[in-house]
Formats: C-alpha cells, sequence, structure tokens
C-alpha cells in the first residue's frame, strides 16, 4: 500500500548501493523539497518494514533502505526471532556472541537459543568459529563471509594455523623468485648443482618477480584455492626475507646464493 512516492524514494536508495542516508542526501536524491514530506513518505516505509533508523558517530539520524526480500523475511519471524536477527545483521562480518545477543535483547537464555535454532534452521544465520575466541559461539547472516578477525586470514584453517599450508607456499614462492634470480641454476627437472653461481648484475633485474607477478603466478598456478591478497604474499615474502632465503631489490624480490647452496643447487 506504498504510494508512488514512497517506492520510488525506496528504489532510488537500493539503487545506489549506499549504505545510509542521511533526511538532506534523500533530499537531494529525490524531488521532494519539504522534511514534513519527506518524513510522510519514510514513515510509510517504516511501516512497511522497507527501512530502517540508525544513529551514526555524532548521533545523527540515518535511514538505512531493506530489500523487499528482506523484509517480507523479517515479517515472517515473531518479535523475539526478529529482534535476535537484527542485532545478527548490526554485527555484520565481524559476528555477534551469543552472550551478547542476551544481553542487548534482554531475552532469557532458552529464548534467545530457540531464536537461534529457528533462524538457523531457515538459513537465515550460521555460526563461525572465530580465531581469536575459540570457546564462543559466534553468528552472522548466512550469506556473509567471516572478516579476517574472525577467520585469522588464509594461514587458519578450522580455526587452527595452518603450518603446513605455510610452509608449502613459502617452498612454492621460494623456488618461483630463485628461478627468475639464478636460471641457470635451474632445468626442467628443477634445480642442479653442476654449475657455479650465477646472477643477474645489479642493473640487469628486469625478470625479477614483484609481488603482482608473485600473485599472478599464484593464480594461474593452482597451488592454492585460497585467495591470497598482495598484502598476504607479502608477509610470505617477509619470512622468507627473515630467513636470509630471499632480498628485496627496490620493489623486486630476489632469492639469496646462500639458498640456492642450501637447496642443494649451483657449488
Amino acid at each position: 500500500n506504498l504510494s508512488k512516492q514512497a517506492r520510488e524514494m525506496h528504489r532510488m536508495m537500493l539503487q545506489e548501493h549506499q549504505t545510509s542516508y542521511s533526511q538532506e542526501e534523500l533530499i537531494d536524491m529525490t524531488s521532494i523539497k519539504e522534511i514534513p514530506e519527506l518524513m510522510k513518505y519514510i514513515q510509510e516505509l517504516l511501516n512497511s518494514g522497507l527501512i530502517r533508523i540508525l544513529e551514526n558517530k555524532e548521533r545523527k539520524t540515518l535511514f538505512q533502505p531493506i530489500s523487499e526480500y528482506e523484509a517480507k523475511k523479517v515479517k515472517g519471524m515473531s518479535n523475539d526471532e526478529a529482534m535476535v536477527y537484527s542485532y545478527i545483521e548490526a554485527a555484520n562480518r565481524e559476528g555477534i556472541w551469543t552472550k551478547t545477543i542476551k544481553a542487548k535483547t534482554n531475552l532469557h537464555q532458552n529464548v534467545v537459543a530457540r531464536c537461534l535454532k529457528s533462524l538457523e534452521s531457515q538459513s537465515y544465520i550460521k555460526s563461525v568459529k572465530s580465531v581469536k575466541y575459540p570457546q564462543r559461539k559466534i553468528y552472522m547472516l548466512y550469506h556473509l563471509s567471516p572478516s579476517i578477525e574472525v577467520t585469522g586470514g588464509p594461514w587458519f584453517t578450522d580455526s587452527e594455523l595452518d603450518t603446513d599450508f605455510i610452509d608449502s607456499l613459502l617452498i612454492v614462492i621460494w623456488r618461483f623468485i630463485a628461478s627468475k634470480s639464478y636460471p641457470k641454476c635451474f632445468n626442467k627437472n628443477g634445480l642442479t648443482n653442476n654449475l657455479k653461481q650465477y646472477s643477474y648484475s645489479i642493473d640487469n633485474n628486469l625478470n625479477l618477480p614483484n609481488l603482482d607477478d608473485l600473485s599472478d603466478f599464484i593464480s594461474k598456478s593452482g597451488v592454492t584455492p585460497v585467495e591470497l591478497s598482495l598484502s598476504d604474499i607479502r608477509s610470505l615474502c617477509d619470512v622468507l626475507i627473515f630467513d636470509e632465503k630471499l632480498d628485496k631489490v627496490d620493489e623486486l624480490y630476489k632469492a639469496t646464493w646462500q639458498s640456492i647452496l642450501e637447496a642443494g643447487g649451483g657449488k
């Protein structure tokens, strides 16, 4: 039963892909010029569950659009479920601890547990493990991916540091950089130990890889199903530098000759 103006404003809010809007932004975005008229349409959307009122750090009122699908989903929930769902939704990719939900909603633990079970059974929410707080049960919306703060990033599997995965990546990255640093020490079977030291002179580092080259190599090689960011790859290179297996030349990476010898290559 929305008016044409309220429906159009809702469509525009969703179309802009902005999380929330102030009164001023809504007036600039629409043909509405007066605050009372704007608030009339906002009230229509509030009554239909298509908008949510928020408050920013400066305590300024903001309006967040809700999709019709989301509004319909919430309408089918009990009041307790809708309240629990709203706090889980607000937690975004960080998720929210069950005890925090209980504290915020002021609901009995049994009621919270019943709501969580119902929402989870309908695939509205899911529980995830937190690296930071492994003993806590954390909930977030079903379609969201947990943040790095929750999962620990690509270095963790089931909330535990995956040292085998890290070690295998370090070997792969070192071998790729080493093959670019000392190409005559490698053949189709890998390292060879029948060649003396060979390297490019300092003014001929064109074949040495940078972070983008390493990222491209890792993506194409299929060595990991996990997507690594440039920051992740830099961290791995930093470990190899600390272990004196790599040197950094400007923004390029070069294997140390000592690392070639230690791996059984050169002589």
